[in-house]
């Protein structure tokens, strides 16, 4: 069996004498180029994939990122939070810190957020009811729960918020 091209290009021993084939100068021309090209262009597998950020081109994705960005740090601020005391939990003031940075920095860029809990409900409200739920001791619809925040980014609404409303059991309690 005659070793190929390849294997002869590449033999270990360079002191072995290695016949050569006989082979048109086209095609080895050809077969030293493919193996050049596979050592200097790195594999597909290995190359990092190419991404495009979010431009001013796609304001589409830009919307879709700054309201992601802005419903993650919303989310991690209200763990932080001790909701029956409205403070920062004892061992998390520390990272309270870089959160309310980083909404300051939202805020700076035109990005508001509001998450509408303990406010009363109106159906104008730029949020998504996901449940109503009957709650003792409301006088009317109150928001009780936020899953997302309604997100604005210069008086144009990113993203809808998303929010559980508390009805008065009695539908006698409701103002008319």
């Amino acid at each position: 069996m005659t070793p190929s091209l390849l294997a002869q290009l590449l033999a270990h021993d360079p002191r072995k004498t290695v016949r050569f084939p006989e082979v048109p100068v086209d095609e080895a021309l050809d077969a030293l180029r493919r193996l050049h090209d596979t050592l200097h262009d790195p594999p597909p597998a290995l190359a990092a994939p190419v991404t495009p950020a979010p431009a001013a081109e796609d304001p589409e994705a830009l919307s879709v990122a700054l309201s992601g960005l802005a419903t993650q740090v919303w989310r991690a601020r209200s763990r932080i939070i001790d909701p029956a005391t409205g403070e920062p939990r004892e061992e998390m003031k520390r990272i309270h810190r870089h959160i309310e940075g980083a909404l300051d920095v939202l805020k700076q860029l035109g990005l508001t957020m509001n998450d509408w809990v303990h406010q009363p409900y109106d159906a104008g409200l730029p949020v998504k009811v996901l449940a109503f739920q009957p709650t003792p001791g409301l006088a009317r619809d109150t928001i009780l729960e936020a899953v997302r925040p309604t997100v604005i980014w210069k008086e144009r609404l990113l993203q809808l918020g998303e929010v559980v409303v508390g009805i008065p059991v009695n539908p006698e309690d409701r103002p008319q």
